[in-house]
């Protein structure tokens, strides 16, 4: 058992910090910044998030494009909505592990807590909190570091405003959270995906 495990809280300039930092679920709406270091284009969007501990997850955007992608642990999908209605819509259906979006794999990192960890270094700043990765981990998830912003100094989940991650080829996507709802039951079926009507399985 690990230290972090052992022991559970850690004070921290103040604030308390646990390992069990991540809720069990939370469900947001989000505004996206996704962002090309190489070309420095901003792309914007906006969608809707819902997770679940371990690896379940549903994250759809509407705009600019419909995008959803579901997994829950066992098996992923990655549909693309058509442009119009009488085009096919496209389904991409993986295992789970192999097709987890760095997105899952951070948010099921997040169960360290906000101490440093096997997987991340964590480093207070007065307005945010910044997490560092760990060579193996960042080749593991892609990610090479994030920022965690809050409404107030509590520095709980309930009151996370906003997450910028930057990975591993330095592109960023930033997720401005709206009506963060945390430990909310969650139905199974959200993290099941039924395939449209005129979809198309493509490998």
């Amino acid at each position: 058992m690990s230290i972090l495990k052992a022991v559970g809280l850690f004070m921290w300039a103040g604030v308390v910090y646990a390992n069990d930092f991540l809720p069990q679920t939370f469900k947001a709406d989000f505004e996206q910044e996704f962002v090309s270091t190489l070309k420095s284009k901003v792309k914007k969007g906006n969608g809707s998030i819902e997770y679940k501990y371990p690896g379940h997850i549903r994250f759809e955007t509407n705009t600019p494009s419909t995008v959803i992608y579901v997994s829950n642990n066992v098996q992923s999908w990655y549909y693309r909505a058509p442009f119009v209605p009488e085009e096919q819509g496209e389904v991409t259906i993986t295992n789970a592990k192999s097709g987890a979006t760095p997105f899952t794999k951070f948010f099921d990192a997040l169960k360290n807590g906000l101490t440093s960890n096997a997987q991340y270094a964590v480093e207070k700043k007065e307005d945010h909190i910044n997490l560092a990765f760990t060579e193996s981990a960042s080749k593991e998830y892609g990610i090479k570091k994030a920022e965690l912003f809050f409404n107030n100094k509590s520095q709980v989940f309930k009151d996370l405003t906003t997450i910028e991650i930057t990975f591993n080829d330095n592109k960023t996507s930033k997720l401005k959270f709206n009506n963060l709802k945390t430990n909310e039951t969650l139905a199974a079926d959200r993290f099941n995906f039924a395939l449209p009507a005129n979809t198309k399985v493509v490998d």
